[in-house]
């Protein structure tokens, strides 16, 4: 067999042995041997795999099978957010907006809801679009907020379909019309992400 039709095979593979490692640890969590789950978890993350940095991050936040160390919760955090994890964005989102476990930056709150709803994320959208409305982290544009509470309720965010609705009645035609041409805009640039 040629070294080109080998890569692909081998790649396979190896994509597969990820997969059964994850499921391991996942298994070995649930199980309720978290000694054996962390390790699993930390062997992978370090590895690079945005899923099991995301669940090592919240079994030191935690302190589930292990003591809490914030430190180790943010690293991983930070790490699968960084790695492409959404929820892991929505979370440090939602930190930074509420000043748990850091200091109070609405801006870097956006950031990071941005980054998961540029993902097509219904809560980072949802949580962009409350941003965008009440003009914390981002300048006050009820445009966007609009396009953005649109996003997120084709997104599968139920809640965002009544405060369209609300942000809606609130514009003038022509601020609907933009703001359908920003969803459409936006959504377009998410796909070539």
């Amino acid at each position: 067999m040629s070294t080109r039709r080998l890569l692909p095979v081998l790649l396979l593979l190896l994509g597969l042995a990820a997969c059964s490692d994850y499921d391991r640890a996942r298994n070995a969590y649930e199980g309720g041997d978290y000694a054996v789950a962390i390790q699993r978890y930390e062997a992978l993350s370090k590895a690079g795999h945005a899923q099991a940095q995301y669940d090592l991050a919240q079994i030191y936040f935690q302190g589930i099978g292990t003591a809490k160390d914030s430190q180790k919760g943010w690293y991983w955090l930070l790490s699968a957010a960084g790695t492409g994890n959404v929820a892991a964005m929505v979370q440090l989102g939602a930190l930074f907006e509420s000043g748990v476990g850091a200091d109070r930056d609405y801006a870097t709150a956006a950031q990071w809801y941005l980054r998961a709803a540029r993902k097509g994320d219904a809560v980072g959208r949802f949580n962009l679009a409350l941003m965008y409305l009440k003009g914390i982290g981002v300048p006050k544009d009820e445009v966007a907020a609009l396009a953005w509470f649109r996003l997120s309720f084709r997104a599968g965010c139920a809640a965002a379909r009544d405060r369209g609705d609300e942000v809606e009645r609130l514009l003038t035609k022509d601020e609907v019309l933009r703001a359908e041409e920003l969803g459409e805009r936006l959504e377009r640039a998410a796909a070539t992400e």
